[in-house]
């Protein structure tokens, strides 16, 4: 198995409810970027509507499960240490990723892109990082 680069799951100095909207922000990060709703994400991840919002809620005091854990990261297709902050950077960064959701949809869009066009942008950014140097 691989290993992740995590820098720890310890979390020292970290506040359960500090770690809590981290949480919620990275599952807000990842429906913006799969287009889904809360309503759409509840019904995806089969959890009850009313709980889901309330566990949302950034001022709440309701508190995911592991199983809900588990349902979200299965619904939204990606693995579950996707919804936790694992490095230092992002714990700093209230759990943000480290980019937008619209960056994600569009590195998703271009690694779905054909061959041609990659290339072609990436030539593209080659001459710019070029031209950048060379005014600098």
């Amino acid at each position: 198995m691989a290993e992740i680069k995590t820098e720890g799951f310890e979390f020292f100095g970290v506040e359960e409810r500090e770690f809590r909207m981290m949480v919620i922000e990275r599952i807000e990060t990842m429906m913006v970027h799969s287009k889904l709703s809360k309503n759409t994400l509840a019904q995806k991840a089969n959890l009850g509507r009313s709980s889901f919002y309330e566990k949302m809620d950034r001022e709440g005091r309701s508190h995911f499960t592991l199983l809900d854990m588990f349902r979200i990261a299965k619904a939204l297709d990606i693995s579950i240490l996707q919804l936790f902050p694992m490095t230092e950077l992002e714990r700093q960064h209230g759990g943000q990723l480290p980019l937008s959701a619209s960056t994600l949809n569009f590195l998703d869009q271009m690694l779905a892109a054909p061959k041609e066009d990659i290339e072609f942008l990436s030539n593209f950014y080659k001459e710019l990082q070029k031209r950048e140097r060379s005014s600098n």
